[in-house]
């Protein structure tokens, strides 16, 4: 942050001010806390600055699982939820938000649809339904075809 203050979008004013960006950091560490603490993964006591992580926060972080996929977990995850409905929240993980489905993969992924163990309930145009296939070939230990489906499928595992 001292080397290259404008990546970090620091005025000149700040760095005068507080020549170690002691308060930047602060602020940057409480931030970051507070939102892990709103999420479940630490309990953090504002006034004295005591981070402890909670259960949940250990098993994000042994999963390397971001915040926003735990919350996903939290608001979704019930009682004796089925199988179909397990896949169906894994695959909502923020982890998988950025994989496309491409033009050359929908074939193979209708294929793989009707080869997986649980039943997909979704669009084959959805992202989410592709983590699905993709989780479910993992586990099953299905062949896949194409090139990127199995870029993808390395991300995925």
């Amino acid at each position: 942050m001292l080397r290259n203050p404008s990546l970090y979008q620091i005025e000149e004013s700040e760095i005068s001010a507080d020549p170690l960006l002691v308060r930047r950091r602060a602020d940057l560490a409480h931030t970051a806390a507070s939102i892990l603490d709103k999420n479940g993964l630490i309990r953090y006591d504002r006034k004295s600055g005591l981070l402890e992580p909670t259960m949940l926060g250990r098993i994000a972080s042994y999963y390397y699982l971001r915040y926003p996929s735990v919350a996903v977990y939290i608001q979704h995850l019930k009682p004796n939820m089925g199988m179909i409905e397990l896949f169906k929240i894994f695959s909502l993980s923020n982890e998988f938000k950025l994989i496309p489905i491409r033009e050359e993969e929908k074939l193979e992924l209708q294929r793989l649809t009707m080869s997986v163990p649980v039943p997909i309930k979704g669009s084959p145009e959805d992202p989410t339904t592709k983590v699905n296939v993709l989780l479910q070939a993992y586990i099953s230990r299905l062949k896949l075809e194409g090139f990127a489906l199995n870029s993808d499928m390395i991300f995925v595992t």
